[in-house]
């Protein structure tokens, strides 16, 4: 009985030591936190004419790249912070949005500015 005993302390020993350093090494974690990715550039693509007369329309594709090396088309996204001859208009249900010549500057250059995710980007072109 005293070997029985025994016997079993000792498998419980081996046991014990063996969860307690299984318990020790280091185990592979998932986490479903994901780093925010941030704006790193913005690209505007335009189909402006090279005879862009007041109340022509022509459309903007404005697309943000990000930090996790990802892009979205952004056009009816940002916010328009200058305006210089012309009217940036936003089409909710396309992926584009349009900007409209409204009148010569004089120096017949019109400009928008438009910022998403704090970062800005200015278009020039000509208008008649």
């Amino acid at each position: 009985m005293k070997r029985l005993a025994s016997v079993a302390l000792s498998i419980f020993s081996v046991f014990a030591i063996i969860s307690s350093a299984s318990a020790a090494t280091p185990q592979t974690v998932q986490s479903n936190v994901t780093a925010q990715a941030t704006v790193t550039k913005l690209v505007i693509e335009e189909d402006i004419p090279y005879n862009f007369y007041p109340y022509d329309y022509a459309p903007i594709w404005v697309t943000a790249h990000f930090s996790d090396g990802t892009s979205k088309l952004v056009s009816n996204e940002v916010n328009v912070t200058d305006e210089q001859a012309c009217e940036y208009i936003k089409q909710p249900k396309t992926v584009y949005a349009m900007v409209k010549a409204t009148r010569s500057t004089g120096n017949d250059v019109g400009w928008f500015t438009v910022e998403y995710g704090g970062v800005e980007k200015t278009l020039y072109f000509s208008v008649e």
